[in-house]
């Protein structure tokens, strides 16, 4: 992993796309990992989990997590500092790899402070105190870590990975992994070290609490059987927790976490996001039930009867929620980035859920905001790598076709193909305050990214997702063996309609391309019809060019540069005088025609009296040496707005 010569990547075998501008290439994504691969790491999740509940001394357990990751994954070096408040810094309390002189040399000498230094903030401060993972490529050409520059030579390492360690939700240290060559990491090794970060976080709390306790237990000898209960729940909890876990690392998500938790729980098991928005859902067999209309509404019904503040912790709903017997249902948050990214429900238990299924689901909220962060950083680096790609084949001029069509494969699209272009855009909120519409904008624009993509995944057709500018772009496979674009729209219209909260979007099917050339053209185009359509105040629909009247026509011209030079001779002198005089001849011209040449309409809607309107379309006439009373002359200057409506101004 840390040199490609010499480590096998965990995940060989499986498909991979390589990180274009690298110094050396690097795995970002890959299939599932095979199961020798997977079995590794829950053996030392479980060994971990053994040392944890044997009640081993702290030192030993943090030096069989530093042991234990680098193993897994083959860095030559791996450190666990645990803060010290008193000095105000990071210390080391376990390595592997790393020579007892270097400890003592960073222990002693340089300790790591929390925050900046002489040199500004090192990577393990800023990755403790943001709670972030942080990475450098070359120690010696960060400016930050000029501190441990002569040690990091003499220990011979290059490169650093540092991902928080937290422990009951409280920054407890920082766990570093070292490579002896240059290594950019890739997202999936960086969630792997989270996922290894967050597991020696909840052993070390385990030890905690045991210890805890056992303490209590021999102190109050008369409570030993409340005590064994706690106990034998912390253990279903444990056992609760490695199953999800186990979910999540054979690459189940949130949906396959709900279904099992639902047959374990034996309840139904619901899981929405931050705005109460429903994500999945799981009936009490385990199967999936987000479509259920039923789930949608017990969901409701559960949420009506949240307390004011119900982030704070576990809270048990009203038995009404419950089956027959009257069984209470629970909630619990789930925190991601110290934040509240949604809620675990457990509802109509077919038994009670006692003190065990309450630790249980605890413990599954963090596996869930767990899941979540891993389909976060997996989806935000697969659209930042799409973005970059957008940006260069809609620009494609200058551009190599090689070098694009394989950029594309390495994404996972064959732009060999025929490939239709879908541009999606959020219609303009209706009667909503500008301050709340600000605060939801950016996060309605990544929930239709995510919606776009999540739905396109069922239908395998969308080859390639992205955003650009306030747009969703899709590029949908015409192979004739799936559905077309067009029935991919609808059905994408109505998911948004359903599960959006709220908002609405228009969607516009542009042409199909078959050359890397065309892709530009047709996605500015498609966007002017989107254009056309929303400035219309339609909204919610799905647009093709069969769709825009005389307007198609102008949309085939191959060649835009024409409309526009067309465009330019009927209209530019107008605009260069709306510029130089800061009028509004260009809106007026604009006006009138959209209002069958009326000027006492055209008044109406410009708030301005006719006579202001009449001396305007003379100065017009005047300017551009035409009579707009003439039918020629009139389609000419009609066709050059539409053109511009199209093309843009």
């Amino acid at each position: 992993m840390p040199n490609d010569r010499t480590h096998t990547p965990p995940w060989e075998g499986g498909r991979v796309m390589v990180h274009a501008q690298s110094p050396n290439p690097t795995v970002l994504f890959a299939d599932e990992p095979l199961s020798a691969e997977l079995c590794s790491w829950l053996d030392a999740i479980a060994e971990i989990t053994r040392a944890a509940n044997r009640i081993v001394p702290l030192e030993e357990l943090l030096e069989l997590i530093a042991g234990a990751t680098a193993r897994l994954t083959g860095y030559e070096f791996c450190a666990v500092f645990v803060e010290d408040q008193e000095r105000g810094s990071l210390v080391i309390r376990a390595s592997y790899g790393l020579s007892p002189e270097y400890v003592a040399a960073i222990n002693a000498q340089t300790p790591i402070p929390v925050g900046p230094g002489d040199t500004g903030e090192g990577p393990s401060s800023r990755a403790f105190r943001s709670q972030r993972p942080t990475t450098v490529y070359d120690i010696s050409a960060d400016a930050a870590s000029r501190a441990w520059e002569t040690v990091a030579a003499q220990q011979g390492y290059y490169s650093l990975l540092s991902v928080p360690l937290v422990v009951g939700q409280v920054p407890f240290g920082v766990l570093n992994c070292y490579t002896a060559d240059r290594h950019e990491f890739s997202a999936r090794e960086i969630i792997l070290m989270e996922s290894m970060a967050n597991q020696a976080g909840l052993a070390i709390e385990t030890i905690r609490k045991l210890a805890e306790a056992q303490e209590h237990a021999r102190v109050l000898r008369h409570g030993s059987a409340a005590l064994r209960a706690e106990l034998e729940a912390a253990q279903h909890a444990e056992a609760n927790h490695g199953e999800l876990l186990r979910v999540v690392l054979k690459g189940g998500g949130v949906g396959a976490i709900a279904e099992s938790l639902a047959t374990r729980l034996r309840c139904t098991v619901l899981v929405d996001d931050a705005a109460g928005r429903l994500i999945t859902a799981a009936s009490v067999d385990g199967r999936p039930a987000t479509r259920d209309g039923r789930c949608a509404a017990l969901h409701e019904q559960a949420r009506s009867h949240l307390a004011d503040d119900p982030d704070l912790g576990i809270a048990a709903l009203p038995a009404e929620l419950g089956p027959v017997d009257g069984s209470p249902g629970l909630v619990v948050p789930v925190v991601l980035d110290e934040d509240v990214a949604g809620h675990l429900w457990a509802l109509c238990p077919r038994a009670p859920l006692g003190p065990p299924h309450r630790q249980a689901l605890v413990r599954a909220a963090a596996v869930v905001a767990f899941a979540l962060l891993k389909e976060r950083t997996a989806q935000e680096v697969e659209w930042r790598l799409s973005r970059d790609f957008f940006d260069d084949l809609l620009d494609a001029e200058g551009q190599s076709s090689q070098a694009l069509h394989a950029r594309a494969r390495q994404l996972g699209a064959d732009l060999t193909e025929p490939h239709t272009v879908l541009v999606i855009r959020r219609d303009a909120p209706q009667d909503e305050p500008t301050a709340v519409h600000e605060d939801r904008e950016a996060y309605a624009q990544r929930s239709l990214l995510s919606l776009v993509q999540r739905t396109g995944a069922t239908w395998k057709g969308a080859t390639l997702t992205a955003t650009r500018s306030d747009h969703v772009v899709v590029l949908w496979r015409e192979n004739g063996q799936s559905r077309s674009a067009a029935e991919f729209a609808h059905h994408l219209r109505r998911e948004i309609l359903a599960y959006a909260g709220g908002w609405t979007a228009t969607i516009g099917v542009g042409p199909t391309c078959v050359d890397v050339q065309e892709y530009g053209d047709a996605y500015r185009l498609t966007s002017s019809v989107l254009d056309l359509v929303q400035q219309s105040d339609r909204r919610d629909r799905v647009v093709t060019l069969d769709e825009i009247g005389a307007y198609r026509l102008l949309l085939q011209v191959k060649r835009p540069r024409e409309l526009r030079s067309f465009a330019q001779a009927v209209l530019g002198t107008v605009h260069a005088y709306d510029e130089q005089h800061q009028s509004k001849l260009g809106l007026t011209l604009r006006t009138y025609t959209t209002h069958r040449c009326n000027a006492a309409l055209t008044a109406g809607a410009l708030h301005v009296h006719p006579n202001t309107v009449s001396y305007r379309l003379r100065r017009i006439e005047r300017l551009l040496g035409i009579e707009l009373d003439d039918p020629q002359t009139l389609l000419h200057v009609q066709l050059a707005l539409m053109i511009e409506n199209i093309l843009g101004d």
